[in-house]
């Protein structure tokens, strides 16, 4: 009787494919987040949450996803990292994540530190971290990498590029441990530009004395902003504070190299897609959620996108879409005259036609009736006189 009834359950969920598909919607999988700085500092909670629309969107299971976020990233101090990795573990003791995704450099580099202690035998995807942060080398075959490969001698020429006239270019970075290690970086590939334009450097202010410094920016200056997470006085920036402030007093165009960045204060260029670093992401955690080895997933690092500029900035730079990148991309852009009132123009130029339609209509009825008050009376005189001889 079992066996029949095995049978027949068989049959049920070939004939009936969504059974099937319910079954798989029944699983749970539980998805560990580790966020570098926490959730709101940006980029990197820009990806946090397209990674979990695209994850919500295509998994064929339940996701039970919970957040964690690192503290010895804003300071360095990696003498609390144990027991950090101690409270990991006796969180998640009962029931191990199904797959960990790490956010940003800081996050990946500490998972990397404590790879053998932390979940060894859990898949892990490092996302949102540039290909130079990590350590290639120390790998597990658990461990999948969507990195990024930033390109700041671009971000450079796209500048001088779309405003010609700089003449230097501020660059906004702060302190914390990942943007000292930019900041060599940045230097050294900003050198092959200091023949053409000065690069002002703010690694020993405070963020409130770098505003003071942009606010008074001069003509011709241009800011690149890079990261402002912790600034040299230990003033932590989380979400939007800092670009927001920097918007809001800088006397110059602020250019950045990740559209996380990208919506109000940025005027653009080439830079990284938060859609599609994310989109990548979400389909290696459910391939691996689904069965494939992470070692075999090896994507190649992620470029920037398409140019893409703030029309809205450029108005106010006075950037002229001639000085773009070919292929660029303009968003934002207010609608013309036409575009806002199409309707009522067309509304009223109707009535107006209709009206004119009507008076010229009148008047011409107003003519025809004159010509013939005109043709009735010489008829009448016409009359007249020929009665007359007639008598």
């Amino acid at each position: 009787m079992a066996a029949r009834l095995g049978v027949w359950l068989l049959i049920l969920a070939a004939l009936w494919p969504g059974a099937a598909s319910s079954a798989v919607k029944g699983d749970s999988k539980r998805v560990m987040i580790l966020h570098s700085f926490g959730r709101d500092f940006r980029p990197w909670g820009h990806y946090a949450r397209t990674i979990r629309e695209e994850l919500d969107r295509r998994s064929p299971w339940q996701l039970d996803i919970q957040d964690h976020s690192l503290v010895t990233a804003r300071s360095g101090d990696e003498d609390p990292e144990s027991a950090f990795v101690a409270y990991l573990g006796a969180l998640n003791s009962g029931q191990p994540p199904d797959i960990v995704i790490s956010i940003g450099a800081p996050a990946a580099n500490f998972v990397q530190r404590n790879r053998k202690h932390l979940f060894a035998a859990t898949p892990m995807v490092l996302t949102a971290v540039e290909q130079r942060r990590i350590q290639f080398a120390m790998l597990s075959d658990n461990d999948a990498v969507v990195a990024v490969a930033h390109d700041f001698p671009l971000s450079f020429e796209t500048i001088l590029r779309v405003l010609p006239e700089t003449k230097r270019i501020v660059v906004i970075n702060g302190a914390s441990p990942n943007e000292k290690f930019w900041l060599d970086e940045l230097r050294r590939e900003a050198a092959y530009f200091e023949a053409k334009v000065e690069f002002v450097w703010n690694e020993n202010r405070s963020f409130q004395e770098i505003l003071k410094k942009c606010a008074a920016a001069p003509a011709n200056t241009a800011v690149f902003w890079h990261l402002m997470n912790v600034d040299a006085t230990d003033v932590v920036y989380e979400g939007d504070a800092a670009l927001r402030q920097l918007y809001e007093a800088c006397n110059a165009p602020i250019f950045s190299y990740d559209d996380g960045f990208f919506g109000r204060e940025i005027v653009g260029g080439p830079m990284h897609s938060v859609l599609d670093l994310s989109r990548l992401t979400a389909d290696v955690a459910i391939r691996i959620l689904g069965g494939e080895k992470p070692r075999d997933i090896r994507p190649r690092p992620v470029g920037y996108a398409h140019a893409k500029f703030d029309w809205r900035e450029m108005q106010r730079w006075g950037i002229s879409e001639g000085n773009l990148p070919p292929g660029s991309e303009v968003w934002f852009r207010e609608p013309g005259v036409w575009q806002k009132y199409s309707w009522q123009i067309s509304l009223i130029t109707g009535v107006i036609l209709v009206q004119g339609a009507l008076i010229s209509g009148l008047l011409h009825e107003r003519r025809r009736r004159r010509l013939a008050k005109v043709e009735s009376r010489q008829c009448l005189a016409e009359l007249a006189h020929v009665n007359r001889y007639a008598a």
